[in-house]
């Protein structure tokens, strides 16, 4: 992908995710998702960057996106990015995690 490409499907209101997302991370962005769900909206995620997300992430993820779901909103991908997707697909969380509309 080109970064004018990249940049084409860029959202503002997006949260932009490290190439690295570990447990390391968890915690971090654990406090980040608790305040966009308070906010009471859709999370809309950009994974371009990412080159590596460990299970524990992925788990994070999960429970966000189920934590939306109680309030009728949901996780929205731009630019999921193919670390995420592969890790993702492997682990059979693709639907749950709303990938297989953002491709």
């Amino acid at each position: 992908m080109t970064q004018s490409e990249h940049e084409a499907g860029k959202r503002e209101d997006a949260v932009q995710l490290p190439a690295e997302l570990t447990i390391a991370q968890s915690g971090e962005f654990y406090q980040k998702f608790e305040e966009l769900i308070e906010e009471g909206s859709d999370i809309i995620l950009d994974g371009a960057a990412v080159t590596r997300i460990d299970t524990a992430f992925i788990q994070l993820l999960y429970q966000v996106q189920r934590t939306l779901a109680d309030s009728s909103h949901c996780l929205q991908w731009v630019n999921p990015g193919k670390a995420i997707i592969r890790s993702v697909e492997l682990l059979g969380m693709s639907e749950q995690l709303a990938l297989t509309e953002a491709r």
